[in-house]
């Protein structure tokens, strides 16, 4: 309990709490409010039409009707679709080809140009997905028309033109929000900088102030020393979710109550990693630059940039050591799924795997510590300095390495030569 009490004295004297809680906080509100427009709708196209025809020219209004599309422009003579795009001015360029309404009333096929501006590749997705669904709806009219002229009516037209109707539905990101991919991706990044870079110099620390020895004999008087910053760090999530909630419109259904336990193992999983990786360090100075050791792995295989699915699968089984993969399970499903925590006991299980073998390590280190204590303590007995002491005595070294004292009687007799009676 001692030594909870004084981590949390350190923390209070410094400025963990201020930067664990303002920093992560300031972000979240920034690129919640930054990308909180995360669908570009109505973007803005360029039409060649070369048809000059009626049915070009509905055509036209109806990819202009389309939530997606935006007919800004629209010239009867060809051009270079490069001048339309170069100066990111329009994101698409469509182009209708001469003979269009002939082709149609005879049934022929036609094809219909479409130059879409992949350097935005975020901005065009929704571009694209629109010319489809105008392009998908005329061909089954088309259909739809030729059947009834054979005499069937215009129910069994529709039917026999789109017998099979794929009914999609998005769950639970169907705007493709960034704010639960990216954003949340660069925000625990940086939430695991400081918490990493305030847990790796507990060890070290106790090591510059001479206390680190003492401290090995009672191994959970180390151990506890992370339950301080992991409660802060949990609090400081908490004002994280809630800010991207209110000020990005974040989709977070998570119970409040249930989040709270993976909350506090990721974050005393991640302070426990800090501190078995930073525990050789000589100070709090040199175990800082260790924070890449975990930074990067977790940036890279934890899914806050690419899905772990995607990765070899050789690299998906070394995720699963990295805390950050198993709090997006927790946060993708709690949070953004609106899963019960009852439904996530396989991931409980593998992330109290995850802490033991890291405990496990941590003691090791521990042993290995009061190891060489021990050698220590056994070297300075044996390497005492040889020659007369203040009072004396004379420390003499033996062949068989053991210490003897032997005293000298004239250290003890004045000046007359003879021993006083005492």
């Amino acid at each position: 309990m001692k030594a909870i009490i004084d981590e949390f004295k350190l923390i209070l004297n410094g400025k963990f709490i201020f930067i664990i809680i303002i920093a992560p906080l300031i972000i979240s509100a920034a690129f919640g409010y930054v990308f909180k427009n995360n669908q570009l709708n109505e973007a803005p196209v360029a039409v060649v039409d070369m048809d000059h025809s009626t049915y070009s020219q509905h055509l036209i209004e109806q990819l202009d009707a389309d939530q997606y599309i935006d007919i800004n422009y629209i010239t009867y003579n060809y051009t270079d679709p490069n001048d339309f795009l170069y100066n990111e001015k329009y994101l698409g360029v469509i182009y209708l080809p001469a003979g269009l309404e002939k082709a149609r009333a005879q049934g022929n096929q036609s094809n219909i140009g479409f130059y879409v501006d992949t350097a935005l590749s975020t901005a065009t997705a929704s571009l694209r997905t629109g010319a489809t669904e105008v392009i998908t709806a005329e061909n089954s009219t088309a259909s739809s028309g030729k059947l009834v002229a054979m005499g069937l009516n215009a129910t069994q037209a529709t039917n026999l033109s789109t017998g099979l109707n794929l009914q999609t539905r998005l769950l639970y990101n169907p705007t493709n929000n960034m704010l639960m991919s990216s954003v949340i991706g660069f925000v625990n990044t940086v939430f695991l900088s400081i918490l990493g870079g305030a847990t790796l110099g507990i060890v070290p620390r106790l090591r510059e102030q001479g206390l680190l020895a003492g401290m090995v004999q009672k191994p959970l008087s180390i151990v506890f020393r992370v339950i301080p910053y992991s409660l802060i760090a949990t609090a400081s999530m908490y004002l994280v979710m809630g800010c991207l909630k209110q000020v990005g419109g974040l989709r977070f259904e998570a119970n409040v109550f249930q989040l709270f336990i993976p909350f506090i193992m990721y974050t005393i999983a991640l302070s426990l990693l800090c501190m078995m990786v930073g525990w050789s360090a000589s100070s709090p100075a040199k175990a800082a630059g260790r924070i890449t050791m975990i930074l990067l792995p977790s940036f890279i295989l934890s899914g806050a940039q690419i899905p772990v699915a995607l990765l070899p699968p050789i690299l998906q089984q070394v995720s699963h050591a990295l805390p950050l993969s198993w709090h997006f399970k927790f946060l993708r499903g709690l949070g953004f799924r609106g899963g019960d925590l009852k439904y996530f006991s396989q991931e409980l299980g593998g992330f109290l795997i995850l802490i033991t073998c890291i405990l496990f390590v941590i003691f090791l280190l521990i042993l290995n510590e009061r190891r060489k204590a021990r050698k220590a303590e056994r070297d300075g007995v044996n390497t005492l300095p040889e020659g007369p002491t203040d009072s004396g005595t004379t420390v003499v070294t033996s062949d068989t390495g053991v210490n003897t004292t032997s005293t000298d009687s004239s250290a003890t007799l004045p000046s007359g030569g003879k021993p006083q009676k005492v």
